[in-house]
């Protein structure tokens, strides 16, 4: 048995992601990329030979011209150790008229043309290939509520640097699978460079949060293989199937008292630390790591600049330029006389000049 994930882009221009776990808690396959149906179809064929449970993180039944589904709904109404999901409410007008299809039902048409065993259906009850629709964040919720929730989606309003943060978290979390009933053993393999995480342009970190994404949808199946989870709607007009450890098993919640940061700081920031009665692991980085380290600080500087436009900010910014000149082994005086030199040649802001338009005669 294999259990799949897949993170469903709405549209065919976007990345989807998609994970596989082999019955031994390998991951086997983790990537991102756009991906069309038959792409995806041929992947879980590949796989399911020998039996596949393939979770989707989309809507895959939408029988209602209007209005929500019964299960985005329900599992909205209903608590989830103590707290509540919320849901992105679909219709089939909506799904067309903003996105042109229904991409979901599309790729389990194209899943079951080239393997017709495989059913649509939230109960696994004796069923060797089947797909389910599932979600990341009930997931997470599920597994891990002592840590709920883990704002790692890129969002408008929330800082990159904050959603960056929150990602580290997020795979920190995922080591803990490896303790689980099923286990995953491999998963550093795929989810171990948190602090890499914070030099991620957003490109790069999209493309980890749809593999991320993908990763829980099959991990989500791979449990729900073993154990019993929540069915919310029913297989006629759409089902959300997730997982929900057992209150019993379920942590005390320390690990909210541990922040994660991984990011670069000032020399005394540890000490400070340490005073105010807290305790702060650290490690030491260099070469490249390090320059890339430094190039996350920068953008966090630079918008903190941004954000607040306070002098104060700057001089971080300026303290970060001199680091990374530090590491170049560029001294202050050859960088201000680089500095003078394209002063001479094109001179400085001091005119306040705006360029408008440029006219080739």
């Amino acid at each position: 048995m294999h259990y799949i994930g897949i993170d469903l882009a709405w549209t065919y221009a976007n990345e989807s992601g998609i994970c596989v776990i082999a019955d031994n808690g390998e991951i086997v396959y983790c990537e991102s990329q756009v991906f069309s149906d038959e792409m995806i179809a041929a992947i879980v064929a590949e796989h399911a030979q020998e039996g596949a449970i393939v979770g989707i993180d989309a809507p895959l039944i939408v029988n209602n011209e209007t209005g929500s589904r019964y299960c985005d709904g329900a599992i909205m109404r209903e608590k989830i150790h103590g707290k509540n999901l919320s849901v992105f409410n679909c219709s089939k007008s909506f799904m067309l008229n903003h996105y042109g299809v229904v991409r979901g039902e599309e790729v389990v048409k194209a899943i079951k043309k080239r393997m017709p065993a495989f059913s649509l259906s939230g109960h696994l009850t004796n069923k060797k290939h089947v797909i389910i629709e599932t979600f990341p964040t009930g997931i997470t919720l599920g597994l891990f509520p002592d840590a709920f929730p883990v704002k790692y989606k890129i969002k408008h309003k929330i800082k990159f640097e904050t959603t960056k943060t929150e990602m580290g978290r997020m795979v920190n979390l995922l080591k803990r699978l490896s303790d689980f009933n099923p286990p995953v053993h491999n998963i550093e393999d795929f989810f171990s460079d948190s602090l890499g995480i914070q030099a991620m342009s957003k490109k790069g970190y999209k493309n980890l949060e749809d593999k991320l994404d993908a990763f829980l949808c099959a991990y989500a199946s791979y449990w729900l293989a073993n154990h019993k989870g929540k069915v919310f709607g029913d297989d006629q007009d759409g089902f959300i199937t997730i997982p929900v450890k057992d209150e019993n098993e379920v942590r005390d919640g320390k690990s909210e008292k541990v922040k994660v940061y991984n990011k670069l700081i000032r020399d005394k920031i540890p000490q400070i630390i340490e005073d105010s009665g807290k305790k702060a692991i650290i490690e030491k980085v260099s070469g490249p790591e390090y320059l890339d380290l430094l190039n996350a600080k920068l953008g966090e500087e630079l918008q903190e600049y941004l954000d607040t436009q306070r002098v104060e900010e700057l001089a971080d910014l300026v303290e970060v330029v001199y680091a990374i000149l530090d590491y170049k082994g560029v001294s202050r005086q050859e960088f201000e006389d680089v500095r003078k030199q394209k002063v001479e040649e094109r001179g400085a802001f001091r005119d306040k000049l705006l360029l408008k338009e440029v006219i080739d005669d």
